[in-house]
């Protein structure tokens, strides 16, 4: 094992490896406590959808309201304490709902509070683990990190709804909790336990400190200065319009509970079954080392998953058709993440990477909270009544997606499938976005501390590149790096 001969602490890949573990069973665990969560408001709202979407939306939103403001304490602090942020809100999030539910006095409203803090809470913890990943790993180990790390977003949900259905007819919403809360002790300690090293500092990253309020639209600005990379965001927000409403609980979850007699374990089949071929993606991409042209795999992702994917799982109505299309669907994901996470981490300077990630983060998904409402809206209020027997839509689209119950809810993610593969034909027929990977070099490994510092007081002192963020040297122009190591996330 690799251990740092001043902490004694594991560092590297090994202390990726004991944090990816802490990680992974505390990521179960919190999977396991959201289906039933979510079980928890279906079952007491009469199988809304959109009162599932209140969940989604509170989450979303203080994420986004928070992640700007998360980013610059990332950078500004050490990054282990902020990777531990998620981990203690989440904590006394589910010690305050235990305590709650034990007093017999849980409500829905408990629920959607207690979703602002996990929101605000979960706003440090993709930007903050992201951004480690490049002081604890050599460059070359990106792709393998990243697809470890992508494993954390889909692995819980291979066994989350299975051990849920199992889990609650034994040991109740109070045993899930207290579960939970253990799972999230255990996460903490693996983490303080593993050395993640200070960040190292560039002439750019020094610069760029000043005023938290104008620290905290630092990545953005970042990003708008750079049309390629800008372009590649506005791809993931507006694609994440139509699979944000088509992949929310608030549409998801009404389909096939209403389309299979409210069949639980037809929902946790079909989620699982996602998770588990993301987690075979994501082993697969963890092995290969490089990806080549990250951005044209992105834009094809978006366009394959959309067309083969989202409009399957709409249009179908047994057991069957919907494993096939979430499996479909769910194969691009961590595809998109690792692609996404290597190409932010292999162009942008390590101590502006808190603040690009998070601003990365924003832009990508600041549709994401009005989807569940939209999805909860357009499926309660106009598509389930336009596809009854007698809907006004039955004969235009019955053929498609059939008719009664659920089948309004099929037919906008029908729609929704066939929205996300415009917008991927969008961006690869845009040659600033496709080739953004190869325009848009990669940042110089930086000099020891106190050579920026001399560098910073010089009078030849070299100027940042305004467009690709990588720090300069006086003396001879070097011809640009055009390697294809490239980051993109289909943000769901």
């Amino acid at each position: 094992m690799n251990i740092d001969a001043n902490t004694r602490r594991p560092n590297g890949m090994n202390g990726l490896l004991i944090i990816w573990s802490g990680q992974m069973i505390s990521g179960i665990a919190t999977s396991i406590t959201t289906f039933a969560l979510f079980l928890t408001i279906f079952g007491a709202t009469d199988g809304s959808g959109a009162a599932i979407g209140w969940w989604e939306f509170f989450f979303f939103s203080f994420y986004l309201l928070v992640v700007q403001f998360a980013g610059v304490l990332i950078d500004r602090y050490d990054r282990k304490t902020m990777m531990l942020v998620y981990d203690f809100i989440s904590m006394m999030v589910m010690a305050t709902l235990l305590a709650i539910q034990s007093s017999g006095k849980l409500e829905i409203w408990h629920l959607y509070v207690a979703a602002i803090f996990q929101g605000a809470g979960f706003a440090f913890q993709s930007p903050s683990y992201s951004a480690a990943i490049a002081t604890m790993i050599p460059r070359k180990q990106y792709v393998r990190a990243n697809g470890l790390m992508a494993l954390l977003n889909d692995a819980p949900g291979i066994f989350g709804p299975l051990f849920a259905a199992v889990l609650i007819p034994i040991v109740g919403l109070n045993g899930i909790l207290s579960i939970n809360l253990l799972a999230f002790v255990f996460s903490i300690g693996a983490l303080l336990f593993v050395d993640v090293p200070p960040t190292p500092l560039t002439i750019e990253g020094e610069r760029s400190h000043g005023i938290f309020l104008k620290e905290a639209i630092f990545g953005i600005k970042y990003i708008f200065k750079r049309p390629g990379l800008f372009g590649v965001q506005m791809v993931f927000f507006v694609g994440n319009l139509f699979s944000g409403m088509a992949l929310s609980y608030a549409a998801l979850y009404p389909m096939i509970l209403l389309r299979s007699g409210n069949d639980t374990q037809a929902l946790s089949t079909v989620q699982s079954a996602g998770a588990l071929a993301a987690v075979v993606a994501g082993v697969f991409i963890s092995t290969m080392g490089r990806i080549k042209r990250p951005v044209n795999v992105i834009l094809m992702g978006w366009i394959i998953s959309s067309v083969f994917g989202l409009t399957l799982l709409g249009s179908g109505q047994v057991l069957l058709i919907w494993l096939i299309a979430v499996v479909i669907d769910s194969i691009f994901d961590p595809v998109v993440s690792v692609s996404i996470d290597t190409f932010l981490q292999t162009k942008v300077p390590p101590d502006l990477q808190g603040r690009v990630f998070a601003a990365s983060d924003f832009l990508s998904q600041a549709i994401i909270p009005v989807t569940p409402l939209l999805a909860g809206f357009f499926g309660d209020r106009i598509f389930e009544p336009a596809m009854s027997a007698d809907g006004i839509l039955a004969n235009t689209f019955g053929w498609v997606v059939g008719t009664g119950p659920g089948a309004g809810y099929g037919l906008m993610i029908f729609l929704c499938g066939i929205g996300g593969a415009l917008v991927g034909l969008w961006g690869y027929f845009s040659p600033a976005i496709r080739n953004v990977d190869q325009t848009m070099p990669d940042y110089e490994i930086p000099p020891p501390v106190g050579l920026v510092r001399r560098e910073q007081t010089s009078p030849v002192n070299a100027k940042p590149d305004a467009n690709a963020g990588s720090m300069k040297k006086p003396g001879p122009k070097k011809e640009k790096r055009a390697d294809a190591e490239s980051r993109n996330t289909r943000k769901k």
